[in-house]
């Protein structure tokens, strides 16, 4: 984000012991920083919504003691990056093998009766996530839902949601945008 206005880099623990208290730390962060004529209340229940979910993966995936989380905001946007030096996404790795029906950069990753979530590759280690209302002809099975329910959540919750692997320094990156 070019020209912010504020940040906050805070260092996360990797414990449940922790989740709490790191989550309000950032929710009183970005409660400072909003400015007052958007709708504060829906853009800090989108944010702990993100956040928590963001931590419980933080928690179950990062593979190492601490997790980066950045926090930027300008007149028009919120963004929200979480850096692990975990194991990549699966999802790099299915890249080349998509079904035949669908878009070479475009996955359907996960359904249920309301929605449908799709993987869409931007480049070889980076992925959007969009999410968009489906029907119940798109439904794949109950055990997908659990395995894609965080993705989920943040990309119905936010205005972008992707993820980028850098192999130079095998960190993860989860980004959120939300706009003001």
């Amino acid at each position: 984000m070019q020209n912010c206005a504020k940040k906050l880099e805070f260092e996360f623990d990797n414990s449940t012991n922790a989740l709490i208290a790191s989550l309000q730390h950032m929710l009183e962060y970005i409660t400072g920083i909003i400015p007052t004529d958007t709708d504060s209340e829906d853009i800090l229940f989108r944010c702990k919504v993100i956040i928590t979910e963001l931590l419980t993966n933080a928690i179950k995936h990062a593979g190492e003691n601490t997790t980066l989380f950045d926090i930027e905001a300008d007149a028009r946007r919120l963004v929200i990056r979480k850096t692990d030096h975990g194991a990549p996404l699966y999802l790099v790795d299915i890249h080349n093998h998509t079904a035949a029906d669908q878009p070479a950069n475009k996955k359907l990753i996960s359904a249920d009766p309301l929605n449908s979530l799709y993987a869409h590759w931007e480049s070889e280690n980076s992925i959007r996530f969009i999410s968009e209302e489906s029907s119940i002809d798109d439904f794949t099975s109950v055990e997908q839902v659990m395995e894609h329910f965080g993705i989920l959540i943040i990309s119905r919750s936010a205005d972008e949601f992707t993820y980028t692997y850098h192999k130079k320094d095998k960190s993860n990156v989860f980004k959120v945008r939300i706009d003001l």
